[in-house]
């Protein structure tokens, strides 16, 4: 199971695959379901255009990369799915009971970039108040 919330953006670094946050918006789901999503998300923005006026080229660089998503859900070669989060709001079930033996999932904590923050509405926030209490429980 996979729930990726609204504030998360996946990326397949084969694939040269970017979803900015909020792309897909809150689901829940398999790792496979997001990828079939993905998929009919593109052909759903997209429609007309990738219909039978689409030039040669273009309709043949789609199915070649519609092709690639397939390959990624039959698992012919190992690929790689990238959550980021910056509020740390989405999870992967792991495939064993216990979340530390399941070694296809690798966690990366990190300080969130400024650009984040402001995305976030965290860099206009004064803390000044809550500050002061802080510093006045520090023993």
């Amino acid at each position: 199971m996979w729930y990726q919330s609204d504030t998360a953006g996946v990326k397949v670094p084969e694939l040269d695959l970017e979803l900015a946050s909020g792309t897909l918006g809150g689901i829940v789901t398999t790792v496979e379901g997001l990828i079939a999503k993905i998929s009919e998300n593109l052909e759903r923005v997209h429609g007309f255009t990738f219909g039978d006026s689409l030039d040669e080229a273009k309709r043949s660089r789609w199915q070649d990369f519609r092709g690639k998503l397939d390959k990624l859900l039959s698992l012919e070669e190992p690929w790689t799915l990238i959550i980021d989060d910056s509020l740390a709001n989405s999870f992967i079930a792991p495939a064993t009971d216990d979340i530390k033996d399941d070694n296809q999932l690798k966690f990366e904590e990190y300080e969130r970039s400024w650009e984040q923050n402001e995305e976030l509405g965290l860099n206009d926030i004064d803390t000044s108040s809550a500050d002061v209490v802080y510093e006045s429980t520090d023993a």
